[in-house]
């Protein structure tokens, strides 16, 4: 039985302090029945009745103990039998009496039981009772004489003193259980106090420490540290495509993964080592008493060799990989949050390395935060001071040397820090959401352009425009594009949208649909930079692409490096099959122009060709 349950039995009427209870109701009842038994023989009706009427409390206390519990009982018990010992007192012996033995049991038990205020009136009719029968034989209103002592008195008085033992014993009892309740409720008390402390410093999911007991445990971790003169690590973890499992199987399936993974982690440290969840699908390891960084890649491996091992989850095998940086006391830092951030700053340099990577924090990391918060800031007022630019680069025949396209590239004329190319910026504006603004401008200032090309009587040209994967995926292009061969007035067949093949495979369905709706309007399509992602025929033929571009990584090369040379021949010769046309990218100099020529390449672009150029020097080269 539980002490929960014990303490509610020893509490309820059946319990024990229930049955103890009814044994003193029970004992009581009897000798009151014994002492009638002796007035109704000596002729003393008074006290037959005195008696009589306590019986009757007796049996009515016991019916109220029961039913409505010892909160109504015991005062109505108390106060009835006050009376009663008061009025035989005053009729009988006065303090002559045995009956006077039962005052202080009275107060003992309002005393411990019933209110205050119950307590000091029954102490008033007591003291009162006294004082009133001293005055009466005083006055001589009432002659009160003691009784012989005889087998009588001693049955009187001897029951009265048993019942009221009864009645302490009862109390002490009572008093005793009492005491058991509290000390299981300061049990319990002091279990949920621990459980509390325990919820506040571990992971409810994982029950691995959180960041508040990796904190003091790191502290206390610092303390040896310094007295040992040895080092500390933080390794910051983060679980590559967890959202993609997340998503694919559900939260419930994201929770038992990274239990698991919980589990794989506390195996594998030290004692002396802790290892906590920081929430999501980021882990914190605390490692004391490192000694080499050899020491600490070893360590690096072994956690993603462990994390890397298959486990079954939802009768599905899954394999999944951990990005690791890496902070070291006194190194890279002396405090809990600086250690924190720079392991932090390392595993997302992890990340972008390929992820399943560790990486050990540098100060050049810093810098580069510091730069990207520098480019996120000025990204922000860039579109509405202008300071973005269009530069324009050829598309050649390369049989015939003309011009037949053109690509509109961006440009950043940032004031304090110059001209600034789309690789250090077209990244962050992508994670910011601040490329979507961007390339709406850029698309719609490239249309204007190739209409005051058109005007001016320049041959017409393609535009080629560069799309972002977030366009793609914010459902609104359409939109956009009409919205900018409308406003422009440029035909659709002179624009074409450069995809990548990733793009593509991200949510085709809505891609289909939407780049469907596009080629209705006559809008082009091509494919950047293509054999350097999937080259997935039925993709091209789904998506109803026109040109496939050839990477610049083939072509700068060709001439010495024969699988390129393969490569290019073998996407040159698919696409005519596919009707499509190709676009060599990075041509730089004659004979790879002549090389590409011969392969059957249609067009190309490069330096050898023009560099990216502002509007009105490419009008001059289109011109001539």
């Amino acid at each position: 039985m539980s002490k929960k349950s014990a303490k509610h039995e020893a509490a309820s009427p059946n319990g024990p302090l229930g049955m103890h209870a009814g044994i003193l109701i029970y004992a009581v009842c009897g000798v009151v029945v014994l002492l009638a038994a002796r007035t109704i023989l000596l002729g003393a009706w008074l006290d037959t009745v005195l008696l009589a009427v306590g019986l009757s409390a007796t049996l009515i206390f016991r019916y109220l103990y029961l039913s409505k519990g010892k909160a109504r009982a015991v005062p109505f018990l108390l106060t009835t039998l006050t009376v009663l010992v008061s009025l035989s007192l005053w009729f009988n012996q006065g303090l002559f009496s045995g009956a006077l033995l039962a005052y202080p049991v009275l107060l003992v038990v309002a005393g411990i039981v019933v209110t205050r205020a119950l307590f000091f009136s029954l102490l008033l009719v007591m003291l009162g009772t006294v004082v009133a029968v001293t005055w009466a034989a005083m006055t001589g209103l009432h002659e009160y004489q003691a009784a012989p002592h005889g087998i009588g008195r001693l049955v009187v008085v001897s029951s009265l003193l048993l019942m009221c033992a009864a009645v302490v014993w009862w109390l002490i009892r009572n008093l005793e259980v009492t005491r058991v309740h509290l000390d299981d409720e300061m049990l319990r008390v002091q279990n949920s106090q621990a459980d509390l402390t325990h919820l506040s410093m571990h992971d409810a999911l994982t029950d691995l420490p959180n960041r508040l007991l990796m904190q003091e445990r790191f502290n206390e971790a610092i303390a040896l540290a310094e007295e040992d003169g040895t080092r500390v690590a933080l390794m910051s973890f983060d679980l590559d495509n967890f959202k993609i499992i997340n998503d694919s199987l559900g939260h419930a399936a994201g929770d038992e993964l990274l239990r698991r993974i919980a589990e794989r982690l506390k195996g594998l440290i030290r004692g002396s080592d802790t290892v906590s969840r920081q929430g999501g699908d980021e882990f914190l390891v605390l490692l004391g008493d490192v000694d080499t960084t050899e020491t600490l890649e070893l360590v690096a491996r072994r956690f993603q060799e462990l994390v890397a091992r298959p486990l079954v989850l939802h009768d599905i095998e899954l394999v999944t990989s951990l990005s690791i940086g890496i902070s070291v006391y006194p190194d890279d830092g002396t405090d809990f949050g600086t250690l924190l951030k720079k392991a932090e700053l390392a595993m997302y340099q992890a990340k972008a390395a390929g992820r399943n990577a560790y990486c050990l924090f540098s100060e050049e990391m810093n810098t580069n935060t510091y730069e990207r918060l520098g480019i996120e800031q000025d990204l922000r007022q860039a579109l509405v001071r202008e300071e973005f630019k269009l530069q324009y680069q050829p598309i050649v025949d390369l049989h015939s040397g003309l011009p037949v396209a053109v690509e509109a590239l961006i440009r950043w004329h940032q004031p304090e820090r110059g001209l600034v190319g789309p690789t250090l910026f077209v990244g962050v504006a992508e994670q910011m959401g601040l490329i979507v603004e961007i390339g709406e401008w850029v698309l719609q200032e490239a249309c204007e352009q190739a209409m005051r090309w058109r005007e001016a009587g320049l041959p017409d040209l393609i535009m080629s425009v560069n799309l972002s994967a977030v366009q793609l995926r914010r459902g609104n292009l359409e939109a956009v594009v009409k919205a900018a061969l409308r406003d422009s007035g440029l035909p659709p067949h002179c624009l074409e949208l450069e995809l990548t093949e990733s793009m593509l495979l991200q949510d085709s369905d809505a891609s289909l649909i939407l780049l469907q709706n596009l080629k209705a309007l006559g809008v082009k399509l091509s494919i950047d930079d293509f054999g350097t992602g999937y080259s997935n025929l039925s993709y091209l033929q789904r998506f109803q692409v026109d040109t496939l571009k050839i990477d610049k990584s083939f072509v700068q090369n060709l001439g010495e490096n024969t699988q390129h040379h393969a490569i290019v021949n073998a996407i040159i010769q698919m696409a005519h099959s596919l009707n499509l046309r190709t676009i060599a990218e990075g041509i730089e100099d004659q004979s790879t122009r002549q090389m590409l020529a011969e392969l059957g390449c249609d067009l190309g672009q490069g330096y050898l060709f023009a560099k990216p150029l502002v509007p009105e020097d490419f009008a001059a080269l289109a011109a001539s």
